[in-house]
């Protein structure tokens, strides 16, 4: 009973944490998630064999997204980078079709979400902090909760072509969907991409603090379900890897920024 108790009120705490760090962040588009420890991964007779084993994680204080990068922030980031050139469908020229503005921009490859984070001085969430927003200390299945996925809470399940588009949601549409943090999206719309190389035994070598995947690899890890995924897919803990360089109907990304230590947040 007492235990129940004094983790009721930690809990409490936390949340208080949260909501006045997050009346002075200088990121109104981007959540705060404070410093601390989380379960990642998922336990035994659970998910996938590469979310095993379950293990804990310290992670520093961060800032992510709240949501995933739009096509009018692409199109932004294209008026200002005359070299850089659209992704595969949405636009007219240069400029996203006017339906498509505020919807999630897709067909990224992996060093193109880095370079346009980069540009907002801001740069790819490691793969432990998407899963630390997706999951929050709740340890939730999916980020909004343990109730299974449906059509409140995120874009997911249609099948089979992008149709030009029509078939994703403008960001911020699901608010049953969003976590306890505020970030919208963490399940469904598209995919995205996260800093880490992938490894499906990585977990059994992760580092305690602030873990960035392994040195190298081949494919970088891919987080969160899109508009065609299943259901599983949508799980906090779900992760795959998948090649960089291929323009991918279904995946896109959001981005992270570290927090100064020096400054008063």
């Amino acid at each position: 009973m007492i235990n129940k108790i004094v983790r009721h009120f930690f809990y409490i705490w936390m949340v208080l944490i949260v909501f006045s760090q997050a009346e002075a962040n200088p990121h109104p588009e981007m959540a705060y998630i404070p410093a601390g420890e989380f379960e990642m991964g998922s336990p035994e007779g659970e998910g996938k064999s590469n979310e095993h084993p379950s293990h804990k994680v310290y992670l520093d204080a961060f800032y992510i997204d709240k949501y995933e990068v739009t096509f009018k922030d692409f199109e932004e980031y294209l008026a200002s980078n005359s070299k850089q050139y659209p992704t595969i469908t949405g636009w007219v020229d240069r400029k996203a079709r006017p339906d498509m503005l505020n919807k999630p921009v897709f067909g990224f490859q992996w060093k193109r979400c880095k370079k346009y984070c980069e540009w907002k001085d801001k740069r790819l969430p490691t793969e432990a902090e998407w899963e630390r927003s997706a999951k929050g200390i709740e340890n939730r299945t999916y980020p909004w909760g343990n109730e299974p996925p449906d059509d409140k809470r995120g874009n997911f399940g249609n099948c089979c072509f992008i149709q030009k588009g029509t078939v994703l949601s403008p960001v911020g549409s699901f608010e049953q969907g969003k976590s306890a943090e505020g970030v919208f999206d963490l399940g469904g719309n598209v995919a995205e991409w996260v800093y880490d190389w992938y490894d499906k035994k990585y977990y059994k070598k992760s580092l305690y603090k602030n873990p960035k995947g392994p040195e190298k690899g081949k494919h970088h890890v891919i987080r969160g379900g899109a508009w065609n995924s299943l259901p599983v897919y949508l799980r906090s803990s779900s992760r795959y890897g998948d090649s960089d360089a291929k323009d991918y109907y279904g995946i896109g990304c959001r981005c992270a920024k570290s927090v100064d230590k020096q400054s008063s947040h």
